[in-house]
């Protein structure tokens, strides 16, 4: 028989219950390490395509613009912003000093020309102009907008390279502590069969999801701790 539990759901169901924190804390440090993977490797996914347009934009430049936005915004999402629904991985911690650096910049870049806006050293170019012309005097205004950088890209890539794989060693440390509690208190097993997770519910409309859902080969192997504390 194959079946799935929610324990997402499970720890919510516990959340007035303070014997069960230990728990509660170490399901929510493995889902917020499996959502910062998720953005990292969205943020590889467009920095990669970024890399291949880098030669030849022609008239996709607004993709290259959309790309760039997508690749920093989520990157400091995943590396540098504070949320509530989720814990602090630590990505910056792995990262050389140089690469403190680099981060630096990157973050910057969000903070000064993405997310809030500013000129952020000739990304933005604007000016109001007065015109002088045969036909009548004018007041307007022009604007140069960079659609992307590959100096970025190259940084975000470098960057990428070490934040991965050390969320993905994460992942197993984080499920582990999930595995530990449920050794120290089998008895939360009382409550995680209460709260099945349906499948053809969660995937309703996603193309492939519930196919991919089980197996050895489905979605989620990677991320699964190939051992169980359950008899």
């Amino acid at each position: 028989m194959q079946r799935a539990f929610d324990l997402t759901s499970a720890a919510l169901f516990l959340a007035a219950n303070p014997k069960a924190e230990p728990f509660i804390k170490a399901v929510r440090k493995f889902q917020s390490t499996i959502s910062v993977s998720t953005d990292l490797a969205e943020v590889k996914k467009s920095v990669e395509e970024l890399q291949t347009m880098r030669e030849d934009l022609g008239d996709r430049w607004h993709i290259a613009r959309a790309l760039l936005t997508h690749a920093v915004v989520v990157y400091c999402r995943a590396s540098h912003t504070k949320a509530v629904e989720r814990y602090d991985v630590g990505v910056i911690g792995a990262y050389s000093p140089e690469q403190r650096e680099a981060h630096k910049l990157i973050v910057n870049l969000w903070d000064k020309v993405l997310a809030h806006f500013g000129p952020g050293k000739g990304w933005h170019e604007e000016r109001v102009l007065y015109l002088e012309q045969d036909h009548g005097d004018a007041i307007t205004a022009i604007h140069h907008r960079v659609n992307s950088d590959s100096m970025v890209f190259d940084i975000l890539e470098n960057l990428l390279e070490t934040a991965i794989p050390y969320v993905k060693a994460k992942e197993v440390d984080r499920a582990n502590e999930i595995d530990a509690e449920l050794t120290k208190a089998p008895e939360l097993f009382k409550v995680i069969d209460l709260t099945p997770f349906n499948v053809d519910e969660f995937y309703k409309g996603v193309p492939g999801g519930i196919e991919n859902f089980w197996g050895p080969m489905a979605f989620m192997a990677q991320r699964t701790v190939k051992k169980t504390t359950r008899n």
